[in-house]
């Protein structure tokens, strides 16, 4: 038994500290960010957040209507193959990933990718990304496509990036337990503070000359600028697009309002939908929940990019991709 006594954060915990700034207004600063991928040596360019691959938002609507805004989308891996060919031969899907687990077929990909103009980014999700059996998948999609910019996790620790870079990904995908519909912290015990995450792991994945996508615990554009001024070079998110035109889910009214099903993929409604149940060895890591309408996405995709403006000019960040370098945080809890 050890017990770790160091402090770790989550994002409630912290407040940016501001400081003076040549900036003049929230326009003066580039909210694009341009890495190259470690391995696949192919450019990213874009605003760093990322629909998460939850089947309620990262639909290939959502896709297009964020496509004028330069976000990213994780594609939820149910979508029908037919209709991903023809999502990837529209230019609105240059920034997308295709979502694939261990247990997906590859060669399902393989024929996407041969009828596609405009796929060149694969997800490689799983749950626990510690799992020698995921590295050796990630190895392998690495030698099936190696010019492709490859995202894979999740892990929690500098140990878990190290890993998942070492196999073949370019971007580590960096949470565990923190999600707003995820239940492992309640039904395993298992976790680590969100903003500690972005901090450790960013600092890991930049040693490593690679790059670190903090994917859980953002419920407010706020989260998204600490996650990056932390150090994470893209942040995932997906609660905060529930409830938009976008979406696919069940609706409701109640009480005049209109509500939207949101729920975890590790969920029990997620499993019966798509996995024919629950195994009976599984405990159900997800949860559902109703949220209110929000109208259509462009809305919270502007209030996220003027945020993270807004962030900027309060730590003299004329660049998005220094406000790393510019943060300083007050612990206030």
């Amino acid at each position: 038994m050890q017990i770790n006594f160091e402090r770790k954060l989550g994002f409630d915990d912290v407040l940016i500290q501001p400081r003076p700034t040549e900036l003049k207004s929230r326009s003066e600063v580039n909210l694009k960010v341009s890495y190259i991928g470690k391995h696949s040596k192919r450019l990213m360019g874009g605003f760093p957040v990322i629909v998460a691959n939850m089947s309620c938002v990262a639909t290939t609507s959502m896709a297009k209507a964020l496509f004028p805004y330069e976000f990213f989308v994780a594609l939820h891996k149910f979508i029908e193959e037919e209709i991903l060919i023809d999502f990837f031969n529209q230019e609105y899907s240059c920034k997308s990933f295709y979502t694939i687990g261990m247990n997906d077929d590859l060669e399902k990909l393989k024929r996407i990718v041969s009828k596609s103009k405009f796929l060149n980014k694969i997800c490689l999700d799983v749950a626990n990304g510690y799992m020698y059996e995921f590295l050796d998948f990630v190895k392998k999609v690495r030698d099936k496509f190696p010019d492709f910019t490859i995202m894979a996790g999740n892990v929690a620790t500098p140990e878990g990036v190290e890993n998942i870079i070492k196999a073949g990904a370019d971007i580590a995908k960096c949470g565990v337990g923190n999600g707003s519909f995820c239940e492992t912290r309640n039904k395993a015990g298992v976790g680590y503070k969100q903003l500690s995450v972005a901090l450790e792991c960013g600092q890991a994945a930049n040693e490593l000359n690679a790059l670190c996508c903090s994917d859980g615990s953002c419920k407010s554009p706020a989260d998204v600028c600490k996650a990056l001024g932390a150090g994470s070079h893209f942040v995932m998110a997906g609660s905060i697009f529930a409830g938009t035109d976008e979406c696919d889910s069940e609706w409701k009214e109640e009480n005049g309002i209109k509500k939207m099903l949101m729920y975890g993929m590790s969920s029990r409604f997620a499993n019966d939908k798509y996995c024919g149940g629950l195994k009976q060895y599984r405990s159900a890591e997800g949860r559902e929940g109703w949220v209110n309408y929000q109208g259509p996405v462009e809305h919270i995709a502007v209030d996220i990019r003027g945020g993270v403006a807004s962030c900027c000019t309060y730590t003299n960040t004329k660049n998005l991709e220094n406000l790393r370098k510019n943060c300083k945080f007050t612990i206030c809890t």
